[in-house]
């Protein structure tokens, strides 16, 4: 029996036109794509045709072109961003080329003072562990990996929340986390963390404040929470996965408040370049913008961002969050279901988003990949010690594509 709010996603759902959306990516129709959302996705057609045109402008007058649309065509990239995202200021996104760069330049611009810590959990990503280590070792600071729970089967919000706050000590300058996982498609709890740090911070002084840094590539282009909803300082994330970006595009966004305590570690190409040439007193107040990398990038790889965000925006926030839900609801539950699989991502959609990962008796990870693709069915092993299979059902597949997953994996018993 449906309840209403089944009731009412359906009703959503029936409101997009999924085929034509699925139509719009070029999509080998050879495979069921169940991989490339989280990895590098497909470009729908707007992006390519954007791409395609300023490839050709610049092609017939790089300077020129140049000259007299860098500065403007960026800036459109930059306020469709904050405007999906909800950030109040386009001047306080940095523009970067991916999530780990992003991650780079944030954790390296943080003047921390030696003694202090970076505290982050055992689950993070490669990028984000190497962010941390490696500046914590230039000023010679230091960090700690806790873990967020005791059982990925029983974990609930609480316990994360629980897990992170009372980890946080007295030297704890930064503490760094991710939205959603990519090893489990675990789903952190970032504004009930972020109010509890708020809360510690009130009794901090004002240079001693815990910062939260999000990376969020998993969650952005999936998830409804705006940057003021998440309450974080900084959030990370790239737009060549569920945002179906250009790849090479990322960004970092902040508070006014929390750009204050970074410095740029590449020299920036946006005004404040023309400022320091000409001699010129600096901004006296660190941004976005300021904190962009200089030097010449994929540029009609950036400005098509904005036509990225566009599509998102046809489409709209709420029905592409309850799509993705959707089908991995019917992805997760089928799965679950199966003697012979282990699902090791929660059913909940609180707890997980996007990507589903699992275990099949008798084969290991790099099996269960070689055994999906042989059936024709993209499937990846996660990057890490502990590697599970993962599927990551996007807004371009459908119910029947993840029956034929679920009954290629049924098959494997």
């Amino acid at each position: 029996m449906q309840t209403n709010s089944t009731n009412d996603t359906y009703t959503r759902q029936a409101k997009v036109d999924w085929d034509n959306i699925r139509a719009q990516f070029n999509l080998s129709k050879e495979y069921i794509h169940l991989a490339s959302s989280q990895f590098l996705a497909s470009m729908p057609t707007p992006v390519r045709e954007a791409i395609h045109r300023y490839q050709q402008a610049l092609d017939k007058d790089p300077e020129l072109y140049t000259e007299e649309n860098e500065d403007p065509l960026m800036q459109n990239t930059r306020k469709a961003v904050a405007r999906y995202f909800g950030h109040p200021e386009p001047d306080d996104l940095a523009m970067t080329d991916s999530t780990t760069m992003g991650l780079g330049i944030t954790y390296s611009g943080l003047g921390l003072e030696k003694g202090q810590e970076i505290l982050t959990t055992e689950h993070d990503h490669y990028s984000h562990h190497e962010s941390i280590r490696g500046v914590t070792y230039r000023y010679g600071a230091s960090f700690r990996r806790v873990p967020m729970y005791e059982n990925l089967a029983e974990v609930t919000q609480e316990e994360m929340v629980h897990s992170i706050v009372n980890a946080i000590g007295e030297q704890t300058r930064v503490v760094g986390i991710t939205w959603v996982h990519s090893s489990t498609g675990l789903k952190t709890p970032v504004t009930q963390i972020a109010q509890a740090i708020a809360k510690l911070n009130q009794s901090r002084d004002k240079d001693n404040k815990v910062l939260l840094l999000v990376d969020g590539v998993h969650g952005f282009g999936i998830e409804r929470e705006t940057f003021q909803e998440l309450g974080c300082d900084f959030f990370v994330s790239g737009c060549h996965k569920w945002a179906y970006g250009p790849r090479g595009t990322g960004f970092v966004a902040a508070t006014s408040e929390a750009w204050q305590h970074v410095t740029p570690v590449i020299p920036s190409f946006t005004d404040v370049m023309d400022i320091v040439i000409a001699e010129k007193e600096r901004p006296n107040k660190m941004n976005g913008k300021q904190m962009t990398p200089g030097g010449f990038h994929s540029l009609e790889y950036r400005w098509a961002l904005n036509d990225a965000i566009q599509f998102l925006e046809s489409i709209g926030k709420e029905e592409i969050y309850e799509r993705v839900h959707y089908l991995n609801r019917l992805c997760k539950e089928g799965l679950a279901s199966m003697p012979h699989v282990t699902l090791h991502t929660p059913l909940d959609d609180e707890l997980s988003a996007g990507i589903i990962s699992f275990e099949v008796d008798g084969l290991s990870t790099e099996d269960v990949v070689k055994r999906m693709l042989e059936q024709k069915i993209t499937c990846t092993a996660a990057p890490y010690l502990t590697s599970y299979a993962r599927f990551t059902p996007g807004i371009y597949n459908t119910e029947e594509e993840i029956e034929k997953a679920l009954a290629a994996v049924n098959s494997l018993k």
